[in-house]
């Protein structure tokens, strides 16, 4: 019998823009999960993770708060989330201590994971993230692969500046 994978997830309560969707997509893509795994209380990333699942009907498995354990509530919750799930993805803002908590976990237990960290933004959507490489779909770009300048609307002396 093969093991399912169970995509936990797990971030800050800041994130809730569209690259934390696109990265939970991008997790999705690449492991194929059966099910997501996530906490129901906390907004931002683990909200975004409930849209999800439903807009791609994968099942979702919440955890909640068990006041039980009182101040350990939210330990006990993430515990209970590493401990269900074969792989992670962590959304951070760099500064929430509950998600840097949840990542020790994560490393902790030695299972698969992905770990990226986004600056808060006051936009809700087309925010997309800083580009790392070229597109290589440049239409001033030849079969060679170098770009040609695009000397429209330019005055001589652009030109002469694009030439250089």
């Amino acid at each position: 019998m093969t093991e399912r994978t169970i995509l936990g997830i797990f971030g800050s309560r800041s994130l809730n823009d569209e690259r934390v969707k696109i990265l939970i997509l991008d997790a999705i893509a690449q492991w194929q999960p059966a099910y997501l795994v996530t906490t129901q209380e906390p907004q931002g990333v683990c909200e975004v993770a409930q849209r999800v699942a439903k807009e791609t009907a994968i099942p979702l498995i919440l955890h909640f708060l068990n006041f039980r354990y009182l101040r350990g509530a939210f330990e006990h919750r993430s515990k209970e989330v590493v401990k269900e799930c074969s792989h992670f993805l962590l959304i951070h803002d760099g500064v929430s201590k509950g998600t840097a908590n949840e990542l020790k976990l994560v490393k902790k237990s030695g299972k698969p994971y992905l770990y990226e960290i986004l600056k808060v933004t006051p936009y809700q959507r087309s925010v997309g993230f800083n580009i790392k490489q070229d597109w290589g779909t440049d239409e001033n770009e030849s079969e060679s692969g170098e770009v040609k300048p695009n000397l429209e609307n330019l005055s001589i002396d652009d030109i002469i500046g694009e030439l250089r």
